[in-house]
């Protein structure tokens, strides 16, 4: 795109050659002495320019009638025109600087409608090569990492499949108990085989950063899911209905953004019903429950607790390094900037702006980690001899991934020390 700065910049210069300003500054001394040249007249004087050079300049240029009468001189008879010293092209160059000023949101306009019809022309072409240059890079990325891959998508199918058969099998008769655990822990587990689908993805596109990200995600999950398995239905119902909590906010954010945003404004009813179940709950379990982690608020014994309180009691603090680690790939703090997944550690000045072939086994045993934890935090809700084997099953292949991940990662490693 620095080919229209090229042109830009070749106007400017254009703007500034000897022969424009000087067919300009003849131009507006012919005017001071009331004679106004037509465009083919300065036209004219800037070709006869060309090629003159010197302090003092002769050259023919014919002149109308009308115009020889305004200056009282005779056809072919010679005049003198001083175009100015240093003052007269610091005014002409400040005009055109001022006339420039205003006229680049224009200038602008006009470059962009063709530059945009020919970019919408070569698109095709463009795009055809990009995604031939990434089935490329995801095809080479695919030989380096097959066997971890294999097994990470494995482990993500027995996953889904236990939960799968667990809600079919579980979850209709308990609702009508409100079991509010199982509801609870099985609409976690829906959201963590996404989330870790979206690894998945994320991997075998080389975005490990982005893998990283929203394992950080499903380490939350993880965390509320065994607190609630831990604490059980009081806590599990405190955890669903905060979804009328969360709703108030967002009215509330809405109703004060709305006009900014373009949008329409919620009706003050849904409003006034949104708030009355939101105060309705507040009354019926405090005053700390509106807090973002109210629900929790009474089993921590504290008004406004926090999720690494919650981490805490659930035993899983411990990854609290790994998960300020990911954080850094969701907030635009300066160590996100500084630090890649995607980077060997010796290429930590290149700045990645695209996929990369490396950095994948921390997002990827995070996520067997996590995913299997939310897994087994639901099966053993109904300990069957199914779903304890498979629960142990999860609990082998998590430690393999993570092993298989290693491997390929440090054999990449020790190629490029070489």
């Amino acid at each position: 795109m620095d080919t229209l700065q090229k042109i830009f910049e070749k106007t400017l210069e254009d703007s500034f050659s000897f022969p424009i300003v000087g067919a300009k500054l003849i131009k507006r001394q012919l005017e001071k002495k009331g004679v106004v040249l037509s465009e083919k007249q300065v036209s004219e004087l800037e070709k006869k320019l060309q090629d003159i050079s010197g302090d003092s300049i002769n050259f023919d240029f014919d002149l109308n009638d009308e115009q020889n009468k305004v200056l009282g001189i005779s056809d072919g008879d010679n005049i003198e025109i001083d175009i100015g010293g240093e003052k007269e092209l610091d005014d002409f160059y400040q005009e055109f600087v001022e006339k420039l000023e205003k006229s680049v949101p224009e200038i602008i306009e006009e470059m962009t409608t063709p530059i945009l019809s020919g970019l919408m022309k070569d698109m095709p072409a463009m795009l055809k090569a990009h995604r031939k240059d990434m089935k490329g890079f995801e095809k080479r990325l695919h030989a380096d990492w097959k066997k971890p891959f294999d097994l990470f998508e494995a482990f993500l199918v027995l996953a889904f499949e236990a939960g799968d058969e667990f809600n079919n099998e579980f979850r209709k008769d308990e609702t009508e108990k409100e079991n509010y655990v199982l509801e609870t822990l099985t609409r976690l587990h829906a959201r963590a085989c996404q989330i870790a689908s979206e690894v998945q993805v994320l991997l075998e596109s080389g975005f490990a950063d982005g893998a990283h990200a929203r394992w950080r995600s499903l380490h939350e999950i993880a965390v509320v899911a065994s607190f609630i398995k831990t604490h059980g239905n009081e806590v599990a119902e405190r955890y669903l209905l905060h979804d009328n909590i969360e709703s108030f906010k967002a009215a509330s954010l809405h109703k004060k953004y709305y006009e900014i945003l373009g949008d329409e404004p919620i009706s003050q009813d849904e409003y006034n019903s949104v708030k009355a179940v939101r105060d309705e709950l507040i009354v019926r379990f405090g005053n700390a429950y509106k807090n973002n982690y109210g629900w929790a608020a009474s089993a921590l014994n504290k008004d406004d607790p926090n999720f690494s309180d919650i981490e805490e009691n659930s035993g899983l603090d411990h990854l609290r390094p790994y998960y300020k680690l990911a954080s850094h790939n969701v907030h635009a703090n300066p160590k996100g900037v500084m630090f890649r997944l995607g980077l060997l550690g010796n290429a930590r000045n290149i700045l990645l702006a695209g996929p990369s072939n490396y950095g994948f086994t921390d997002p990827a045993q995070g996520t067997a980690f996590s995913l299997g934890l939310v897994t087994v935090t639901l099966l053993t809700v109904k300990p069957t001899i199914d779903n304890l084997v498979l629960s142990n099953i999860l609990l082998k292949l998590e430690t393999e991934i993570g092993e298989e991940f290693f491997k390929v990662q440090k054999e990449i490693e020790d190629k490029d020390a070489t």
